[in-house]
């Protein structure tokens, strides 16, 4: 090859080196959003309602941020980031929130509420709806170890001891209004999810949780709101 045709070629690399050089792009990286926060698990019963309430943020802030569509719909195990926690705090189980959730999607057509003594005993406390000496149910004094029976069929959609203050609880619903409530259990002998019959033995008197002695704390509630029980029971 001709002296004069490499010549050439040297001098075009030599431009073309420095073209590149001169135009050369640096592509910085847009920093990615460090929010600070903590990961909360969700457990069994808990709500978003209740998670957000209990680390004091904003739900609907959490549920764009978790891209949870419908605030009613989160499950066991799930992850929710929670935005400015420091740390993960204890979230706790309420009755209000098992019944509400528990609400069947379909109508199911119900008659008059028709419900058994759940035990024989002496009540020792009644229903009050006062401020001063409220009482959500009525209390009935037995021996430790009676059986309980179910006040009417119904479905067990919480039988645990992980809602504060009632020991052993067990909760039926019975429609899509009513449910019945046996708490402070020496013992529960049903599961969640079961279908239970009227006068079945579902548990034992006991006195766990917030209990002086042996007795069973029973409600009844129309529309997750208390309601007198002796109006109902025959």
């Amino acid at each position: 090859m001709p002296n004069n045709i490499l010549w050439v070629l040297f001098l075009s690399a030599i431009l073309l080196t420095q073209g590149c050089a001169k135009h050369k792009v640096i592509i910085h990286k847009a920093p990615s959003p460090t929010k600070s926060g903590v990961y909360h698990v969700v457990e069994k019963h808990q709500t978003l309602y209740r998670i957000c309430k209990t680390y004091g943020v904003d739900i609907k802030e959490v549920a764009s941020i978790n891209r949870i569509i419908d605030h009613s719909k989160i499950r066991v195990g799930q992850r929710i980031f929670i935005p400015g926690a420091s740390r993960v705090l204890k979230v706790d189980i309420y009755i209000e929130d098992v019944v509400e959730e528990s609400v069947p999607q379909e109508k199911v057509a119900y008659k008059k509420a028709n419900f058994i003594w759940p035990v024989e005993g002496k009540m020792s406390d009644g229903f009050d709806e006062t401020e001063s000496n409220r009482h959500t149910g009525i209390d009935l004094s037995t021996s430790a170890g009676t059986p309980i029976k179910a006040s009417g069929p119904g479905k067990v959609i919480y039988s645990s001891n992980t809602i504060r203050g009632y020991g052993n609880l067990i909760i039926l619903r019975h429609s899509e209004e009513y449910v019945t409530i046996y708490a402070h259990n020496e013992v529960n002998l049903v599961e969640e999810g079961d279908w239970v019959e009227r006068g079945q033995i579902i548990g034992r008197v006991g006195q766990t949780g917030r209990a002086t002695g042996p007795h069973l704390h029973f409600e009844i509630r129309k529309n997750n709101k208390s309601v007198d029980p002796l109006l109902f029971l025959k």
